[in-house]
């Protein structure tokens, strides 16, 4: 892997298929076999936050991923944010995709990541319901406020909810005068790459540096088209610049070790509490 800094860095995929309908070519299955091999080739291990309905429409992806040893975690039943169901949905459709993922692993699923970060302020509610599931851990909230969602307030490093459920915050760091996310999917795309290397190397010992890319970010043969959810300049930025996604994270390994997945993780050191009534 070249000289390491000494910082981890773990590598997170959310598997979801984010294609507007089915009539459009599946393209994720031949793009996920690719990033697997990337990572069996670096060896690797990763935590893959997985899309309930894609599972239960293609196990066998999900049981190679599995097989490869890295972690089958939780990304919703059909990636539909928080802030677009209720707690009754929220819970029914959640405990669904667990018990699909679960089946397909044969093992406990621990882990929950909510699509695009909706873990927001007026979705705490889902901290007790994810608890009351057997979760160990989520790693849903984005700490600075966005323009699609985010919980300014909350801790950037690992914490844990008054109920007991750690909670893995995106990476934040300062670039020029913002603070973003700077290891996950257009972010990671677009920001140079030595100013990545440089927010990593900054960035605070209790931090975990994880990346969160998507298939699709590896993916420079797809042909542009409006994502489900997004606009039209959204779209086009989800599209352009994915050439060079699989060389800046070889060059990423190159200066950085790669840690091992989520839930083989020591989080005991993980000491501060926070009540969801006070953000």
């Amino acid at each position: 892997m070249g000289s390491s800094e000494k910082k981890l860095i773990t590598f997170t995929l959310d598997l979801e298929d984010h294609r507007l309908d089915e009539n459009l070519p599946e393209r994720y299955p031949v793009i996920t076999d690719k990033i697997l091999g990337f990572l069996d080739e670096h060896k690797i291990k990763a935590t893959v936050f997985t899309v309930g309905a894609l599972a239960e429409k293609n196990p066998q992806l999900i049981r190679r991923i599995h097989e490869a040893g890295h972690e089958i975690a939780h990304h919703s039943y059909d990636h539909t944010p928080l802030t677009k169901q209720g707690r009754n949905q929220f819970q029914e459709h959640t405990k669904r995709a667990k018990d699909i993922l679960e089946d397909i692993a044969g093992e406990k699923i621990t882990g929950y990541r909510a699509p695009v970060f909706s873990l927001t302020k007026d979705t705490l509610w889902a901290v007790d319901i994810l608890k009351e599931l057997g979760f160990e851990y989520s790693s849903s909230v984005l700490p600075v406020a966005n323009p699609l969602h985010g919980l300014p307030g909350a801790p950037s490093t690992p914490f844990k909810w008054s109920n007991g459920l750690i909670e893995i915050p995106a990476p934040i760091g300062k670039v020029g005068p913002f603070l973003m996310p700077y290891l996950g999917g257009f972010y990671f795309r677009y920001l140079p790459f030595g100013v990545i290397k440089n927010q990593v190397k900054k960035a605070d010992d209790s931090t975990i540096p994880w990346t969160y890319c998507h298939p699709y970010d590896f993916d420079a043969e797809e042909k542009n088209w409006r994502i489900k959810g997004a606009s039209v300049p959204v779209s086009l930025l989800l599209w352009i610049n994915r050439k060079n996604t699989f060389s800046k994270l070889e060059r990423l390994t190159d200066s950085f070790e790669f840690s091992k997945p989520f839930k083989d993780q020591n989080f005991k050191k993980v000491k501060q509490i926070v009540d969801p009534a006070t953000l």
